[in-house]
């Protein structure tokens, strides 16, 4: 087997680190409350801190993979990052530590960005599959990795001392990616309009269907991982926070792992594989919340959610496939940015649907979207082993 290539373990490091300083303020979010005397509304101020710096930084994060050796955001990116939550750690109020969220959550986007256009473009066709899914897994073990270690940290040293380090991590990683990510910027067409200017978002037809397919799936599926199966399984079975931590946690590394496998899958059976596996997983969970609340439903709905990983990198992968080289990081930028804009609306939207009708029509709603889906995607996907299309190197 080909030993892997250092800037790609590089890459993994950094989306590792990057999930590792996101992920750890979640169980710090009680002693916050605390700290600063905020309402569970205040509270959530955090949550929304970070999603819209998601929408307004994603476009401009990907113009800059388009113009810029990812050395140079990815860096960049970091070292926002970790003053970011540096100033959460030091903040003396909350409008302080919304602040450090809004500004770290800025470089963690840069950081995101110019790996994940990074990884597609520099994959080769036959391995692009394969190579984005392992090095995108980093998040998945950051995510899994960053939330114990600031609840470890923050029991024997304080909550501050449980933002301070991964802070240093985020710092140490910008050190490291410099001499390790070397590759010079894509070229750039002739036609172009100078570096960041409003005509470069002008983006190739083929990216658009990708887009909107993402955006159908990604409500059901951040849906059911994020907002359902946590409260199916407190309020609906009424677990102990322990329980449903340790839960999530162990679907979360479940799905890391398949999105680690996922590209392999997708290298040798077809993109339309993993699609259609992560469309039956989605829509098999959705089905499970129309049944009666019960264990055997929750567990069942939590390894369907899982097999979602499969997918995960898919519409990536797809962009990397199709679009050429110099137009491939503001694609993922629209991309990321649509993603954005789908999860700022899925929590309020679930929680309405739950306070009205329960979980039987949010799982029938869910797996109505995810059965569209499966249907558009037929054609904007494509890729089934019947109906084999070779991948090719995206034009320069």
């Amino acid at each position: 087997m080909a030993r892997p290539r250092a800037d790609f373990v590089t890459i993994f490091a950094v989306l590792a680190v990057t999930a590792v300083v996101a992920t750890a303020p979640g169980p710090l979010l009680v002693v916050i409350r605390q700290e600063f005397g905020l309402t569970f509304a205040e509270l959530g101020l955090i949550f929304s801190a970070q999603a819209l710096a998601g929408m307004l930084t994603n476009i401009p994060a990907g113009m800059a993979a388009d113009r810029l050796p990812a050395r140079v955001p990815i860096a960049s990116g970091a070292l926002v990052l970790g003053a970011g939550t540096l100033l959460m750690a030091v903040a003396p109020g909350f409008p302080v530590l919304l602040a450090g969220m809004l500004i770290g959550t800025v470089g963690a986007t840069f950081m995101i960005a110019s790996s994940l256009a990074y990884t597609v473009a520099q994959a080769g066709a036959e391995q692009r599959g394969r190579v984005t899914s392992r090095v995108m897994s980093g998040v998945q073990v950051g995510a899994f990795i960053g939330p114990a270690l600031a609840g470890v940290i923050a029991g024997v040293l304080g909550w501050r001392a449980a933002l301070v380090a991964p802070a240093m991590l985020s710092l140490g990683a910008a050190a490291a990616v410099l001499p390790l990510i070397r590759a010079e910027a894509p070229p750039q067409p002739r036609r172009q309009a100078r570096a960041f200017g409003l005509s470069e978002m002008r983006l190739p037809r083929a990216v658009w269907p990708i887009i909107a397919l993402a955006m159908l799936l990604t409500g059901p599926v951040i849906g059911q991982s994020r907002v359902v199966l946590p409260l199916y399984a407190g309020e609906g079975l009424a677990f102990e926070p322990a329980v449903v931590g340790a839960a999530i946690s162990a679907m979360s590394a479940a799905r890391a792992v398949l999105t680690f496998l996922s590209g392999s899958l997708m290298d040798r059976a077809g993109r339309g594989v993993a699609f259609y596996a992560m469309v039956l997983g989605a829509l098999g969970a959705g089905l499970l919340f129309t049944l009666p609340v019960g264990l055997v439903a929750f567990i069942l709905a939590g390894m369907l959610t899982s097999v979602t990983g499969l997918g995960a990198v898919l519409p990536s992968v797809l962009i990397g496939d199709r679009i050429p080289r110099a137009y491939v990081g503001r694609s993922l930028g629209v991309l990321l940015t649509a993603g954005a804009v789908v999860q700022l609306g899925v929590a309020p939207a679930v929680g309405f649907l739950l306070d009205v009708h329960g979980y039987a029509v949010v799982g029938l709603v869910m797996a109505v979207l995810i059965g569209l889906a499966g249907i558009i995607g037929w054609r904007v996907v494509g890729d089934l082993p019947w109906k084999r299309r070779a991948p090719s190197d995206s034009l320069a």
